[in-house]
């Protein structure tokens, strides 16, 4: 089911993907599917965000980091951010562009070869001491090699310092030129020992240093915090795209005026699906539990079997519940199964 969520979304289908999460939510015995799909989803829309679009990415990055941070799984904000990522990937689907690393590393090379043949990039000792913690040691085979790709990537972010946001297509050239280089980096086998992160010498993370160090805004934390939250190696290449996004950040950062965030449009669907989540919440809920008969039956048995508090404690068998005490919310409970606490949903 997860496949097929993810394939909704690149799809742009929100009525689908919508359905399929709530189907996720109410089936399986925890939530970490929904979360490795969406940050997947994040990673996969970073690999053809561009500049005029890539505060609407940033968004889409807080938004899901508060939604896998908060310990109550609130319905609205899921539905809100699967309306927003199929928007992106609906933007996409009509007008698409070349994604991120399907390029040739030939041609990638060749791309960036004006960069790296020029031997005169080198970074200055007040620079080498600012990424001291970034730069393998001294006499490491790659010492060198770091420090121009440290001055590579700078060069190429100053390059649009005198350049207006009226020549949008000079600004997205260059922010993909560094896209190039950083994408060029990560298909090398290229290994960086450094302090930022002592376990690992994957140049994935000597790319996450370089940035870290050159920017210490929400943006950048909340994009490496999606890469790395319960990080596996096996997850390198499904995360990737949220790298790849980091150069288009990098050039937004110093030109916001560039994205202009979510037009009318968008934001009407946004206030669309907010305003009718309660209701489509029951709706499908009810449909579910209608498909479902004997696991939800069987639930209601477990349940009555259960001890009371051992199942305050960890939930094994889910019902959802609406929660009929006063306020008017709606609420009930799901098992994170790999995870210390019980997690609640709400709308």
């Amino acid at each position: 089911m997860d496949n097929d969520l993810f394939t909704s979304i690149c799809n742009g289908d929100i009525q689908s993907s919508i359905m399929l999460s709530t189907k996720i939510i109410f089936l399986y015995e925890t939530i970490d599917v929904l979360e490795n799909v969406y940050i997947n989803i994040c990673a996969y829309i970073g690999s053809f965000i561009s500049l005029y679009d890539i505060s609407k990415l940033t968004d889409i990055y807080s938004s899901l980091k508060n939604i896998i941070e908060n310990e109550k799984l609130v319905i609205k904000d899921i539905y809100v951010i699967i309306s927003k990522m199929c928007i992106l990937c609906d933007i996409y689907n009509k007008h698409p562009n070349a994604k991120c690393g399907n390029m040739s590393i030939k041609v990638l090379k060749d791309k960036i070869a004006v960069q790296f043949n020029n031997n005169d990039l080198k970074l200055s000792h007040n620079g080498i001491m600012r990424f001291d913690g970034i730069i393998p040691p001294h006499d490491h085979e790659n010492y060198v090699l770091a420090g121009k790709i440290i001055a590579i990537i700078i060069k190429t972010i100053k390059s649009t310092d005198d350049i207006s946001v009226d020549d949008g297509d000079t600004l997205v050239d260059i922010s993909n030129k560094l896209r190039h280089i950083i994408d060029y980096i990560l298909r090398t086998k290229y290994k960086f020992e450094t302090k930022f992160y002592s376990s690992d010498n994957d140049n994935a993370w000597f790319l996450w240093g370089v940035f870290s160090v050159l920017y210490k805004n929400e943006i950048f934390n909340d994009a490496f915090w999606l890469y790395n939250y319960e990080y596996k190696k096996k997850y390198r290449s499904k995360r990737v795209g949220i790298l790849w996004s980091l150069p288009i950040i990098s050039i937004y950062t110093h030109k916001c005026d560039i994205s202009k965030g979510w037009n009318s449009k968008e934001r009407n669907v946004i206030a669309k699906i907010e305003e009718i989540s309660i209701n489509l919440y029951n709706e499908l809920r009810r449909k579910i539990i209608k498909e479902n008969p004997d696991k939800f039956e069987k639930n209601k048995e477990a349940e009555r079997d259960a001890d009371k508090y051992d199942g305050l404690r960890y939930i094994i068998n889910y019902v959802p519940v609406i929660d009929s005490s006063g306020g008017g919310g709606y609420s009930s409970q799901i098992n994170a199964k790999t995870k210390d606490e019980t997690r609640q949903i709400s709308c």
